[in-house]
């Protein structure tokens, strides 16, 4: 059974019979020679547009992207000090107070990165606020026990 034979049962109303995509007998037709172009690499002097040069991208357009990011090191280490210190590591008070002193060092150098240089500082002085707030109750609840005397 040929590939005509067999989708012939698939046509519908007046659609012409299937045949192969490059032709009766299915070989590859050359490329035609109006297209040089094509199997060029990009920036050839036949091709479109110029070469890309040190700010121009494959297609030869500028890129805008040139500039690197500024960095948001000590923002980024201030945000998360300030949540290590929730997630259990704040009982010594140390990455309270890292996050602390890292967000307000984030604060006058880094200006991309004063969200999380904010954020950061909010988490480490409430972490410090709770620490000190749990060390005070504990200190009184302690020295008020009648079990510690007995």
């Amino acid at each position: 059974m040929t590939d005509q034979t067999r989708h012939h049962g698939a046509q519908r109303g007046d659609q012409p019979p299937w045949s192969p995509p490059y032709g009766p007998d299915g070989h590859v037709p050359p490329m035609p020679a109006s297209a040089p172009h094509l199997g060029q690499p990009a920036g050839y002097p036949g091709s479109y547009g110029r070469p890309p040069g040190p700010h121009a991208d494959a297609y030869g357009q500028p890129n805008y992207y040139g500039v690197a990011a500024a960095p948001k090191v000590l923002s980024i280490a201030s945000l998360c000090c300030g949540i290590a210190s929730f997630l259990g590591f704040g009982f010594f008070l140390l990455p309270q107070l890292a996050a602390v002193v890292l967000g307000h060092l984030a604060l006058s150098r880094e200006p991309a990165g004063r969200g999380m240089a904010i954020a950061g500082l909010v988490l480490g002085y409430v972490a410090i606020a709770i620490t000190v707030l749990v060390v005070v109750t504990l200190g009184v609840a302690f020295s008020n026990a009648d079990f510690i005397g007995r």
